[in-house]
């Protein structure tokens, strides 16, 4: 049978494998030589041996497999290991994607500008890592990314600000980025229908995470990395998966420094809410408790049967963007607290004592709703203050009016949403201090100078500024020379937690929290402040 040149490419790239052919002797001539790969792009990890690329001083390698296809018979099973291969595996490009919902943000023109998300290609074989770190790295701290978009959407590809290039370069870390199953790949509570095989299935994708610190552990010394000094950071989502693998004992050991960016809520989900949202989806589904049909179902069906019941549930009930007391956990996919994978919700009472001697950095921005609630009424944003008494509304919005002179209702609106993570932020730390390991509180206040400052300072936009990516995602920061300096700020205090534990630099002293709150207000001006707005974010717990 004849094959054709695409064929034998497609062929290749579906093997992730790189063979040697043999040059064919003409006559009268000799066989060419090829080109030799250049050797500090060739690591050899357990599985086998990887190949990347260069930029610069920066090698960096894509779509590792780091566990095994999580498809077919292995959908809603805990993590294998990652398959071994023989010769070389082409490391080049990112790996799939956790099949999720088509993201809705590229009908938002403004959104769809400041973002230009980098949606990749869905597959089940979505276990994949990638790593950046200098040619010369010896013994580097590593700094291990998990993306946000909830539990829901997301990948390590998808923004700018992943890029891990400049924190390799600038800054001397290994930076590692994970894609790891979503929505009810990852968080389908079956333990109900499928017995005990599935007993899991509810924390799947956060066993991936913690596959993917286990080969970090295994192999990153092999690029450079020092697996004594891991530190697990993330935003939004990646912030909740960050504080949740710090309650899970399968974890322990296998990071040494967190830090959360937007992401200290207390959202954790129960068995019993789990496995009736999981009876709900199957009914949907029309497959009643056959776990056999679930297998095969398409992903596509899966997720949006979820989200169809996860839209009559929350129907009626606060959204984030009702002002006061913590955020709550809408109905829909998340881990489980089944008293065995993740014991207890980690900080709602008391920091996980597994990860009592890791340090934490945690904070969020200032407008995490920006975009929206631009144009509101004194009438509409007492309406919004439903988790507010009454006769306390109007002693609360005085308070951020005071806090925030000038700003227009529906923007205070937007900050005293908000406020909900930043008086999480300070609870994580304080429940952090109480055990004796130190935690830093920061704030962003930094507002995105494109689009008529209409954004303000939303959610995202520390993301390049901790990543040192200001000029990579220009839309978000403006690439200005004041943009520029926070960068070098903040991605130098973010480096200087992974190197030491402490996020104190030469330019910026960063003290630990206490009760006067102290915290690193990050913006052209950047310093610190005593429990910045205070008086405002206690008006709304």
């Amino acid at each position: 049978m004849a094959i054709n040149r695409r064929e034998l490419l497609v062929a290749a790239a579906t093997t992730g494998v790189i063979a040697t052919a043999t040059p064919v002797r003409a006559q009268g001539l000799r066989p060419a030589k090829a080109p030799a790969i250049d050797p500090a792009v060739l690591v050899d990890t357990a599985q086998g041996r990887v190949r990347g690329y260069r930029d610069a001083d920066v090698r960096i390698f894509k779509g590792i497999p780091y566990a095994t296809d999580t498809g077919g018979a292995a959908r809603f099973l805990p993590p294998g290991p990652a398959p071994k291969w023989a010769g070389t595996r082409s490391c080049l490009n990112w790996g799939p994607v956790c099949p999720q919902a088509p993201r809705t943000g590229w009908a938002n023109d403004e959104e769809a500008w400041l973002f230009h998300w980098d949606d990749g290609y869905p597959g089940e074989d979505c276990l994949r890592l990638n790593v950046w770190g200098r040619v010369d790295a010896r013994n580097a701290p590593v700094m291990v990314w998990i993306h946000g978009g909830g539990y829901t959407a997301g990948s390590a590809q998808e923004l700018a600000g992943y890029d891990g290039t400049r924190m390799a370069a600038n800054h001397g870390v290994i930076f590692v980025s994970v894609n790891h199953r979503l929505g009810p790949l990852g968080y389908m509570d079956l333990s109900e229908v499928g017995g005990s095989a599935y007993a899991q299935s509810g924390n799947a994708g956060m066993l991936d995470l913690v596959a993917a610190l286990q080969w970090v552990k295994t192999n990153i010394a092999a690029f450079g990395g020092d697996p004594g000094r891991v530190t697990i950071f993330g935003q939004s989502g990646g912030g909740s998966k960050v504080s949740t693998l710090m309650g899970m004992p399968a974890a322990v050991g296998l990071f040494h420094r967190a830090m959360i960016h937007s992401g200290s809520s207390l959202l954790a989900n129960d068995s019993d809410r789990a496995r009736a949202f999981t009876r709900d989806v199957m009914a949907e589904l029309g497959i009643g408790r056959e776990m056999f049909r679930l297998q095969s179902v398409p992903s596509a069906a899966l997720i949006e049967a979820g989200q169809r019941v996860a839209r009559r549930l929350a129907a009626g009930q606060p959204t984030n963007l009702t002002i006061g007391g913590p955020r709550r956990r809408a109905p829909g996919w998340s881990p489980v607290v089944d008293g065995v994978t993740i014991p207890e919700a980690p900080f709602a009472e008391r920091a996980p004592a597994i990860s009592a001697k890791v340090p934490l950095v945690v904070g969020c921005v200032r407008d995490e709703f920006g975009g929206v609630l631009t144009d509101l009424s004194e009438d509409e944003l007492f309406k919004r203050m439903a988790n507010i008494p009454a006769d306390n509304r109007a002693a609360a919005l005085a308070a951020f009016r005071t806090a925030y002179p000038g700003l227009p209702d529906g923007h205070l609106a937007r900050i005293m949403a908000a406020s909900s993570l930043r008086n999480s932020s300070v609870q994580f730390a304080a429940l952090k201090t109480a055990q004796g390991t130190p935690a830093y509180t920061w704030h962003m206040t930094f507002a995105c100078p494109n689009l008529e400052g209409r954004w303000g300072s939303f959610h995202c936009i520390d993301i390049p500024f901790a990543t040192d990516n200001v000029a990579r995602w220009a839309t978000v920061t403006g690439n200005t020379p004041g943009a520029q300096a926070l960068g070098r700020a903040m991605s130098g205090a973010w480096a200087a937690f992974a190197h030491t534990g402490s996020p104190s630099t030469k330019a910026l002293a960063w003290p630990a929290h206490d009760e006067r709150v102290p915290t690193m207000v990050f913006d052209t001006d950047t310093r610190v402040v005593m429990d910045p707005a205070g008086a405002a974010r206690r008006a709304v717990m």
